[in-house]
């Protein structure tokens, strides 16, 4: 036994020292005549990639949040599919996949030695690292696997993968340590030929690579290509500035944050330009003193005035050099002060504007470089008759002087529409602080004695940490406030940074080497995100009433413009839209107005996505790109008394006559059973409900008239039993009521009797499986029947207030809001809550609703009224971030869908729709 167990000991002593052997003579073998992945890449290139390690970008792709709301932008989704499909695949968790992709990746892409119209050649190597013997493996076991459009090619040491698709070839082989692939056979060729190796490889100078998570070089021929087409002024410095070489780039991802460095040898043939170019930039004194509560900042540090002023000259056109020379004779005539005097004599070469919360005025900061010679300049000034010193405003015990000029020469001025600002200032520490807001001035300066500054906050040093303060210009922003110019236009990179809430920008010179740093924060907690490419301009006059469309993965949203819905004569021209989220084009059917548009809900046929119709009865059936379905339009001589409603695959059109009318897919018109004693103004409000039986469906109505009724009818029509109903109780009622203005809890009032006046349709919802209506009259009366029609208790009961909106329902609580912006959220058990928004109304144009924009299963309650807000509620009357919202009227929610997070659509009153996500 002893001498089995001493074999079987010697044999896997054997077999493990054979295995270490291989193991061995694996790495020996995959270490001799190693090169680096970059000594392939010509000096020609005009882009190099350069990633130290593949799976540490893929690791920083997965985890970066902000990159699901960038899938979702309409302009750069398409881009995104790739990253989607990460997202959902296995593939990148998988340990011996990973292992594989730690080693360095190089491509790049170079002009192509053919004619101009071949465009761009690319490569690719990337270093196999330990597992490079598997290159002499993989073409034998090619052999016994078979994949579409890959064949081996043999020929000798030119042997290769070719890769053919329709018009294209990739050349696929190995080289020593490396995978190697381009398009070009020519290129392959040299690559086994030795003749790319070291053959003059383009080095990063200013930048390391193996810090960032990819690295580029980027010819200046190349640079001055994307960034001529995003800007004008871009173009125009482009001109004057000369790269030594190429530029390089960095760029980072982590959970929450991106960075992107650039840095470029410069110099100018401009001496005014030169001479900033070849400074070094420190950090500025400004950036120190920021305050906490600035939203935004832009701090600019290149130079002085004088400076400044010569260098812009370089760029701009005689109308600066015309429009200075003109302000300094003005200067002279009503001050006695030149413009050197006035301005560039005593400041430094620090200049910064920046904005404090919920301050409408900007604060301007401006370094002193002679405080004698400013006070100086100053009573000069306020001597003459141009200007005066206002120093009777006291604020917290702070005397603010205010630079004012005369009410006559001021009422002179207005008559070519000049309008000269008179601001507020205080000197602080060598700085000059001055705005139009004595309250904004006040509250930074407070900050800066508080020593309650920007660097010492956390978001601060998030966005900015790790890197030099050093600069000659920095933004920092937010776009909670502000929107800097290089997002204001729709392009794929303003839509990429515009999901990042907060960024800051710096730029340094360094001995003609100027250094860009961009740092990039979704921002903290939730709210809302404008999409990238909105707001959209729709044209003329939009409706303020706003549907979707959603099939699969195409979205659409319809809306009106030119539409003066609600008059009688028809004689006016509109149009029903629709509008393409992926691409934002835009498709209409014209229409006389009133003309009005709703998503075809319900509806077999796949290709109907909306009913169009007009005041005069036409109505027509159109696909997402408002064409008409066969058989439409159809004429009806229906004189509308309210919009159209859509439900189950049918229209449903109120009559000025009492009756309701349905079309269908089909075109077939019929009318519904039951007429009613006035003209219905608002459409029918539905419901469906599961049965045994299957479906349930339920329609209710409000006839308007004094002594109002409601109806509660079945999908035909069908008046159910016990109904029609009186809108008022008139009976004795306990309402819930205090005197705090914020919030009402118990109290007592004596129920009276109302009125049947009200606005909008009654409201259908499910309660414990059962359907129920609900309802509140002008006056405040509040009612909630049961099917039988019998009120629910505590209902009906009064509340304060005028009501022109109906209530809806989240499932626990009742909320409605009043004419003068009295939010009120009302429990079945008869517990009131209320809520007052300042310098809010609601009347008809106005607009509730409850939406679960966070997926919590709770809904947020939002409103709009007479004015250019939406406001969002949760259910305990807190704010959500970022509202209100520029819009008004009815907006469109859109569900949230796989990755996707939930949006919120409408238009504002500048005519323009706008689009946000919800984080």
């Amino acid at each position: 036994m002893g001498k089995k167990i001493k074999r079987l000991g010697k044999i896997f002593i054997t077999l493990l020292c054979i295995f270490v052997f291989l193991v061995i003579a694996w790495v020996v073998f995959s270490l001799i005549g190693r090169v680096k992945a970059d000594s392939v890449i010509p000096e020609s290139a005009v882009l190099r990639v350069s990633i130290a390690n593949p799976v540490r970008l893929l690791d920083g792709i997965l985890v970066h949040e902000p990159l699901r709301e960038i899938s979702a932008v309409p302009a750069i989704a398409p881009e995104f599919s790739i990253v989607k499909k990460l997202w959902e695949s296995p593939l990148p968790k998988n340990r011996l996949l990973r292992f594989a992709a730690h080693g360095n990746l190089e491509a790049a892409l170079l002009p192509s030695a053919a004619a101009a119209s071949a465009g761009v050649q690319f490569i690719l190597a990337w270093d196999m690292r330990i597992l490079s013997p598997l290159a002499r493996i993989i073409p034998f076991a090619s052999r016994f696997v078979n994949v579409p459009n890959l064949y081996y090619v043999q020929a000798g040491k030119k042997s290769r993968f070719e890769y053919r698709t329709e018009g294209n070839v990739l050349f696929i082989g190995a080289y020593r340590n490396l995978l190697f692939v381009t398009d070009s056979s020519a290129l392959y060729e040299s690559l086994m030929d030795n003749k790319l190796a070291n053959s003059g490889v383009k080095k990063f100078n200013n930048i390391k690579p193996s810090v960032y998570d990819a690295a580029f070089l980027l010819s200046p021929e190349f640079v001055a290509e994307i960034l001529a087409g995003q800007d004008a002024s871009i173009a125009a410095v482009l001109k004057n500035i000369d790269f030594g070489s190429a530029v390089e780039a960095g760029f980072s991802l982590s959970p929450k944050k991106l960075e992107l460095c650039l840095a470029a040898q410069a110099s100018s043939s401009q001496a005014a330009l030169a001479r900033l170019l070849e400074q070094r930039s420190s950090a500025p004194h400004l950036a120190d003193r920021l305050p906490a509560a600035a939203q935004y900042a832009t701090i600019l540090s290149a130079g002085t005035l004088d400076e400044l002023y010569h260098a812009a000259l370089v760029f701009s056109s005689s109308a600066l050099d015309e429009g200075l020379k003109t302000a300094d004779k003005s200067s002279r005539a009503l001050l006695g002060l030149t413009l050197n005097d006035l301005l560039f004599s005593w400041s430094g070469n620090e200049f910064a504007v920046f904005g404090m919360e919920g301050r409408p005025h900007p604060v301007y900061a401006i370094q002193i470089a002679d405080e004698r010679k400013r006070q100086e300049v100053f009573n000069k000034a306020f001597k003459s008759i141009a200007l005066g010193e206002n120093v009777s405003l006291t604020l917290d015990g702070n005397r603010i002087p205010r630079i004012e000029v005369p009410y006559f020469l001021q009422s002179l001025l207005e008559h070519w529409n000049i309008y000269i600002p008179s601001p507020y200032y205080t000197v602080y520490k060598g700085h000059l602080l001055a705005s139009e807001s004595a309250e904004a001035l006040l509250a930074a300066l407070r900050a800066m004695q508080k020593n309650d500054v920007l660097p010492g906050t956390a978001a601060w040093r998030n966005i900015a940490g790790g890197k030099a303060a050093s600069s000659a210009f920095s933004l920092y922003y937010s776009l909670d406030l502000s929107m800097p110019f290089f997002l204001r236009k729709n392009t794929g990179i303003s839509s990429f940074l515009g999901v990042y809430r907060q960024g800051l920008l710096r730029m340094s010179f360094n001995k003609g080497i100027i250094e860009i740093n961009l740092s990039l924060i979704p921002g903290s907690g939730s709210g809302v995100t404008l999409a990238g490419g909105y707001p959209l301009d729709v044209g003329r006059n939009p409706s303020n009433q706003i549907y979707g469309y959603s099939k699969e993965n195409e979205s659409r949203i319809f809306l009106t413009r030119g539409n003066t819905a609600g008059s009688a004569s028809g004689s006016a021209t509109g149009s029903a839209i629709s509008v393409n989220t992926a691409d934002n084009s835009i498709y209409e059917l014209a229409g006389q107005s009133p003309l009005w548009v709703v998503p075809a809900e319900g509806m077999a046929n796949n290709n109907a996505a909306a009913w169009v119709v007009t005041g005069q009865g036409r109505v027509t059936l159109v696909n997402e790109n408002m064409e008409p379905a066969q058989g439409f339009p159809v004429l009806t001589g229906i004189r509308l008394s309210s919009p159209p409603a859509a439900n189950n695959g049918k229209l449903y059109l109120c009559g000025d006559n009492g009756k309701i009318y349905t079309v269908d897919a089909n075109g077939e018109q019929a009318v519904w059973d039951t007429s009613f004693p006035a003209a219905v103004r608002s459409a029918p409000s539905f419901i469906s409900i599961p049965v045994k039986q299957g479906i349930r469906r339920y329609a209710a109505v409000y006839p308007k008239s004094f002594f109002g009724e409601i109806w509660l009818l079945d999908s035909e029509g069908r008046v159910l039993p016990n109904w029609p109903v009186p809108v008022s109780g008139g009976k004795d009622q306990q309402e819930e009521k205090n005197d705090s203005e914020d919030f009402t809890g118990f109290g007592q009032q004596k129920y009276s009797v109302s009125s049947g006046i009200a606005f909008g349709s009654p409201l259908l919802f499910a309660h414990n499986s059962r359907v129920h209506v609900a309802f509140v009259t002008q006056d405040g009366e509040l009612s909630v029947f049961d099917e039988s029609a019998a009120y629910v208790p505590p209902f009906p009961m009064l509340l304060d207030g005028v009501f022109y909106q109906q209530p809806v329902f989240d499932g626990d609580y009742f909320w409605l809001v009043s004419s003068n912006g009295t939010l009120i959220q009302v429990s079945f058990t008869g517990e009131i809550l209320r809520q007052n928004i300042p310098g809010f109304s609601v009347k008809e144009e106005g607009f509730i609703t409850v939406f679960d924009c966070d997926s919590d299963k709770v809904p947020e309650i939002f409103i709009s009224g007479e004015g250019n807000a939406l406001y969002g509620f949760n259910r305990h009357f807190r704010s959500l971030e970022g509202f209100p919202l520029p819009v008004w009227g009815k907006p469109l929610f859109i569900e949230p869908r796989g990755n996707e997070k939930a949006e919120i659509i409408g238009v504002g009153m500048d005519h323009k729709l706008y689009r946000w996500q919800f984080r």
